[in-house]
Parts: C-alpha cells; structure tokens; sequence
C-alpha cells in the first residue's frame, strides 16, 4: 500500500445507499473511514477465490518475509531498499567512500586535460562515451551525464549499448527531474516495435507514470507489454500488478499476483516493502470482489503475522469486515487495537476514528434496546 511512502494510489469506490434508514445512513458515515484505507476501488467482475497451491504459496511468502526481516534485523541491519531510480543499495550511514569519488573526478580531470574545448567532439568511441556519462552521474552531474549519454547512443553503430544507455538516461533524467527529457524517452518506449532487454527500461516507465499519475500512457504502456510475455520477468509482473491495481483492473492484477505466489517464499527479486505489498494487495482485492470470506482468512493470517506492518492491517481490516457485519463490539475493539498499535501507516487515523464511532453505535443499541431501538437498526 503507498502508506507513507504513499504505498498505493487509492481511488474511491460508491457504495449505494438506500435513503432515509439510520442503519444505511451509519453505514455510509463509517464506509467515509473506511475506504481511503483500500487500494483499487473501481467496479469489476468477481475473481475465483485461490486455489489450495495458491493459499500454500502465500503462507510461504509470508514464512519467508518473516524469516527474512528476522534474520536482517537480528544482525542489526537496516531494509536493504533500492534507490529509485538508479535500483541501487544505498551506502549504510556509517559507510564513507571518499576514494571512489577522488578517482572519479581525477579521471575525468585528466580527460578533459587530454582532449581541452569541447571533449565531447573529440571522442570517437562509444564506450568510452558511455564511460564519461556514467562517472558524471555517478558524481550527480545529471546534465553532464546525459549529454554524454546522447553521444554514446549516437556513436554506438552496431547498438551494443543501447538497452544500457536507454535504461541509465531514463534514471538520469528522473534523477534530474526532467520531465521533458522524460516525455521524450517514455515516448520513444512507446513507440518500440520490440522490448527485447527492456525490463528495468520498462520497470522505470511504470514507475515514473505511476508518479505523475499518467493514466493515458499507462494503458498504452499495459497493452505494449500484453503483447510481449516474454518481457515478464518477477519484477516487471509486480510493477504489472501494481499498475493495474491503481488502473482499477483487479482480475488481471490479481492473476499476476497469484503467479508470483505460486512459486512459493522466493523473493522474486522484491524488496521486504514490496513484498508486504503483495500480501496486503492479494486479500484485498478478494475483498473488494466480494470474495469476503476468502479474504477473512488471509487477513487473519496477516493478523497473527510477526511483522507489524502486517498485523496491523490485518487487524484493521478484520475489524472493517465485523463492522460491516454488524458486530460493532468486536470491531471496535480491533480498531481500538490498531488505533493503540505502533504507527505503520495512515489509515492507522482512520482507525482511532473508527472506535470512536463504533463505539457511540453500540452504546445506542444497549440503551435504546428495551424500545425496540436496536431491532429498528437491523432492519
């Protein structure tokens, strides 16, 4: 879920209410809470629930984030999350490398020493071309790096290069944030009659259009890659399956998700957030096809989980289901829990409301239940 980090892009979903009977009309009040803590609410078919090898395949996704995040954590290690764009680990706070970059700048001192006026014009080969463009970024220098990055591409003749410096202009100009460098490439990946190698080139692009929001391109961009199966590896599928979940597409989502569960608790080359994702989006989505059961019981398992992220959603979203279904008790007390919890998200707010409210309506169905009161709101 974009949480924090914005972990999903939410749409909201209409409910509709029957007027003028208090129950509906409590109903649509705490349906206000409730929802902009769910990802991808747009109206689509219902999906089978999984199967018992998809199930199993969950259960050790979950198994190996915790033993993954278990073992991390008991060697004192931080999350080993990749810088965007670059998908590169990032250094450790205590971790200097002031040698690394002397050599760099010495290098391109003496080059430009060697070759003086405009060095760019004096280069012939693409790969050191190439070379220069990745020292200057390598020192943050974005406009020099992709300069650099069009010589190579324009020497490189037999196209040895041109997935690579495709795929480190794109992290350039992110970097940069320049957004009509950036339009200009997207378009360029759009217009590509063949993907062959393009996978971090493709993951970038979802990446970039999921940050400005480009619903346009993205169904362009999802159609380019239905044509090219052989572009799915791991990653490009979860980008895939992140993509259509904020397009609104939940049966396509959800069967890229249940492909990556099937292979069991391999990592899949996903990162311990993106990972999380995948658990919370699969219940879900069962949920928002009306597969509620099917999703009680993954939610229940989140709820047991030792990952707090997890457990707290999990909770959460058991406590939404027990509302829906009339137990405000139980669910008062499940948002009362995730309300109290250590903080691991927003709808964590939404939750502390949630108690309040559930709270206020079951004490008006004891006390108004010696007049019919409650009888009246179960109608």
């Amino acid at each position: 879920m974009t949480r924090e980090n914005g972990v999903m892009f939410r749409t909201r979903e209409k409910k509709t209410m029957m007027p003028k009977r208090p129950k509906f009309f409590m109903l649509t009040i705490a349906l206000a809470c409730l929802l902009p803590g769910l990802p991808f609410v747009r109206t689509a078919a219902a999906d089978p629930v999984l199967s018992q090898s998809e199930i199993d395949g969950y259960l050790q996704w979950l198994h190996s984030l915790e033993q993954t995040v278990s073992a991390r954590q008991n060697s004192d290690q931080p999350e080993a999350n990749l810088l965007f764009p670059f998908e590169a680990p990032s250094w450790g706070p205590d971790e200097i490398r002031p040698y690394r970059h002397l050599a760099i700048s010495k290098a391109l001192g003496m080059m430009e020493q060697e070759y003086p006026g405009d060095t760019r014009r004096k280069i012939s080969s693409a790969f050191l071309a190439l070379s220069t463009a990745r020292n200057y970024l390598n020192l943050s220098e974005f406009d020099s790096a992709m300069a650099w990055f069009d010589l190579a591409q324009s020497l490189d003749q037999e196209n040895n290069f041109q997935d690579e410096i495709t795929r480190e202009k794109l992290g350039a100009a992110l970097a940069a944030g320049d957004t009509l460098t950036m339009a200009h490439l997207v378009t360029n990946t759009l217009g590509k009659t063949s993907l062959d190698g393009c996978q971090e080139e493709i993951t970038l692009v979802i990446r970039w259009l999921l940050v400005t929001r480009d619903s346009a391109s993205m169904d362009l961009l999802l159609q380019k890659i239905e044509g090219h199966p052989d572009l799915l590896t791991d990653r490009v599928r979860f980008w895939r399956a992140y993509a259509l979940s904020w397009q609104g597409h939940r049966e396509p989502a959800m069967e890229d998700l249940r492909v990556l569960v099937r292979n069991g608790g391999l990592s899949c080359g996903l990162s311990e957030a993106e990972r999380r994702w995948v658990l919370i989006a699969i219940p879900d989505l069962l949920y928002l096809n009306d597969q509620t059961d099917a999703a009680r019981d993954l939610y229940q398992v989140l709820a047991g989980s030792e990952l707090t992220e997890l457990t707290n959603w999990g909770v959460n979203q058991l406590a939404n289901l027990d509302f829906l279904d009339g137990n405000y008790l139980r669910a008062s007390q499940g948002f009362e829990s995730v309300c109290q919890a250590k903080r691991t998200g927003s709808f964590q707010d939404n939750a502390c409301e949630m108690a309040r409210m559930t709270r206020e309506i079951q004490r008006i169905q004891i006390e108004g239940k010696p007049y019919g009161t409650a009888a009246y709101y179960r109608q």
